[in-house]
């Protein structure tokens, strides 16, 4: 059977939340104006500062989005997963690229060029369900930033615990610490202090990917027993 390389960008930017609410002709015109690319783990795809000229989907693998400070470290901003969208900040703001971009394994990745995106936006249907979609991301952020801001990072972690676990005695996460922290809002070195705040004070014992949780907390926490995840 001969790669359909069309069809593949489709379902990517289908799983895409920036793309998914797309109608049919507009996802098929968006693979269309776009090209695969393979990038080895290491490999920068844009520099701070470059100019913007692509919107990337990653389909596969791991990108680290980085800033790096006057010293020469590095933070890191994001690390994107796949059927994410990075980088279109570009071509709403200045038209340069905020931070890196670099492969943390090998990857996959489907740029769409600004030039192709334009043409797009110029389409009537296409930039109606585009803006639309771009509402409902201001959206999520808005729930997002009351998350962040009405919960602190222990709470965080025990609200994402119960949603994936629910209220249980044991919960298995087969999930590497750094993306916990992405999906509570904090950093590593954060989440390894409070993991060690918690053991500390008998909340918690961590073994592997099994955290046994204290007889009562939950209760003490205020999530009912049963709830959370299936």
């Amino acid at each position: 059977m001969q790669y359909d390389q069309t069809m593949d960008a489709k379902d990517t930017f289908m799983r895409t939340a920036l793309f998914r609410d797309l109608g049919g002709e507009s996802l098929a015109r968006l693979a269309e104006g776009s090209r695969r690319l393979e990038v080895a783990r290491g490999e920068h795809l844009f520099l701070e500062g470059d100019e913007g000229r692509d919107i990337f989907v990653l389909a596969e693998g791991g990108i680290r989005l980085y800033k790096l400070a006057e010293d020469g470290q590095e933070t890191t901003v994001k690390l994107v997963e796949p059927f994410e969208a990075f980088a279109e900040i570009a071509f709403f703001d200045d038209g340069r690229y905020p931070v890196s971009a670099v492969a943390t394994k090998y990857s996959v990745v489907q740029a769409v060029s600004g030039t192709a995106f334009q043409a797009l936006l110029g389409d009537r249907v296409f930039r109606g369900e585009f803006i639309s979609t771009l509402i409902g991301r201001i959206r999520y952020l808005s729930q997002r930033i009351h998350y962040l801001t009405a919960y602190d990072v222990e709470q965080r972690f025990f609200r994402f615990l119960y949603e994936q676990c629910g209220a249980s005695d044991t919960c298995k996460l087969e999930i590497p610490k750094k993306e916990i922290a992405a999906a509570i809002g904090t950093v590593p070195e954060t989440l390894s202090r409070l993991i060690l705040r918690l053991r500390e004070r008998g909340d918690i014992e961590w073994k592997g990917s099994r955290i046994r949780v204290r007889d009562g907390l939950w209760e003490e926490q205020g999530y009912p027993r049963g709830g959370g995840a299936e």
